[in-house]
């Protein structure tokens, strides 16, 4: 059910824009994942999925071969997409 979040190896103690927004989309997907409250879920969802297309979109804007990482937003949008079926996480 839970999508790989992969990360490139980095230099230790480099943390660059691009690093910081994968990583807010990926703490928001999983915090969705996790979320038991269905009553929090929905808003759960829609932050992950904001989250994701923004830096879905910042890399199509960015240089370089991000075909990993879109495929990894494009199977993360899909999971979402399955928790917003009623009786999917109960």
């Amino acid at each position: 059910m839970f999508a790989p979040i992969t990360q490139e190896p980095r230099a230790r103690g480099a943390k660059t824009l691009n690093n910081s927004k994968c990583q807010d989309w990926e703490k928001l997907y999983r915090a969705a994942l996790l979320e038991l409250d269905r009553s929090k879920l929905l808003q759960r969802i829609e932050d992950a999925e904001a989250a994701i297309l923004e830096r879905s979109r910042s890399l199509k804007k960015s240089p370089g071969n991000n075909e990993k990482e879109q495929g990894v937003i494009t199977r993360a949008l899909h999971i979402l997409s399955l928790l917003r079926q009623p009786g999917q996480k109960q």
